[in-house]
């Protein structure tokens, strides 16, 4: 049902993208040039969760409602992301992950079906389930990310949100959630970023899944969105990026969390140790990466890295192909709690 509360139809030429000074000269693309082959799915293991909405009429897309007190406060929530994934440091403090990178390879794009559930997450506290796609130094990292989050401080609530985030800089000037600043350009009237899941994986039971599809348009230089079954939500312009316009140096999968200034941190994930039964942990399934031939293939997985850095809060584990349903997939997440720096 159309939620008042959560989004407003705005003319597509007026979206908040466009009030970016970089993308005063930039048409809209309306459809990528062409669409990658998406992972068809068979099975009563995995169900997709539609997000329900109503959607808005021709010429208008859908723009998620700020819930942030304040713009200084939106400042500081993109600060804390601080996209890519560094060791326990003080550099980074309260962040912990539960992930795997791949790299050795150019890549143009990344997909996962990720399990969606509903950790218990705080006022101050981030848990989230995502893809990074990222290229250049630390200092100028571009990087994209996408999947879900519970964000009580950007959403006002503790549901489970299809998010995104990107920077151009390694998120010391540019970069945020969604459209939260002018950066995404929004193009499926109904489907957009910050939507709420309408159903969630119970631990043992039903599994449900978003999959979430990145991928470099070649043709527009472009980096386009596309969830379940291909459906096109909108792209990050090529204006927006210097490291990422040819390509990514690597990929990640997996969990991050941010914690409160106590210092506790949240669940990630279902809250759980993963184990060896995909019913009872949170993973990855059909893990691809696109090759510079456009092309999505399994992710090589002999070129990839562990990335956990608080055991006792947060795990993961790799599986290798687990047959036609999951393909390549992971298990992660943990129950957090008192994590370190």
């Amino acid at each position: 049902p159309h939620n008042d509360e959560e989004y407003e139809c705005v003319d597509i030429y007026k979206q908040p993208a466009f009030n970016s000074i970089l993308l005063k000269n930039h048409q809209i693309q309306m459809n990528p040039s062409f669409m990658p082959r998406v992972i068809k799915r068979s099975s009563e293991l995995l169900f997709s969760s539609k997000i329900p909405s109503e959607g808005c009429p021709m010429g208008m897309v859908p723009i998620q409602k700020i819930q942030v007190d304040n713009l200084t406060d939106l400042n500081s929530i993109s600060k804390l992301h601080l996209g890519n994934i560094q060791p326990l440091s003080t550099a980074a403090p309260g962040r912990h992950f539960a992930a795997m990178r791949i790299e050795g390879h150019i890549f143009h794009g990344a997909q996962a079906g990720i399990s969606l559930y509903n950790p218990p997450v705080k006022m101050n506290q981030v848990s989230m389930s995502q893809i990074w796609i990222e290229n250049g130094p630390l200092a100028e990292l571009n990087s994209i990310q996408v999947g879900w989050a519970v964000h009580p401080r950007i959403y006002g609530d503790q549901r489970t949100r299809a998010t995104a985030y990107w920077t151009a800089d390694g998120s010391k000037k540019t970069g945020c959630y969604n459209v939260l600043c002018p950066g995404f350009v929004q193009v499926h009237p109904q489907y957009h970023l910050g939507q709420a899941y309408g159903a969630i994986s119970v631990i043992g039971g039903n599994q449900y899944i978003t999959q979430p599809l990145v991928f470099l348009d070649k043709k527009s230089g472009n980096w386009w969105l596309a969830f379940d079954n291909g459906i096109k939500v909108g792209y990050w312009p090529k204006e927006l990026f210097t490291h990422l316009k040819e390509g990514a140096t690597y990929l990640q999968y997996g969990g991050w969390t941010f914690n409160s200034p106590d210092g506790v941190s949240p669940p990630m994930g279902n809250g759980h140790f993963p184990n060896d039964y995909f019913r009872n942990s949170s993973f990855f399934s059909q893990m691809k990466m696109m090759n510079t031939s456009d092309v999505l293939v399994d992710i090589d997985d002999k070129r990839w890295e562990s990335l956990v850095d608080s055991p006792s809060c947060y795990k993961k584990h790799y599986w290798e192909y687990q047959g036609s349903v999951m393909g390549i997939c992971m298990t992660f997440g943990g129950p957090g709690g008192n994590c370190g720096i």
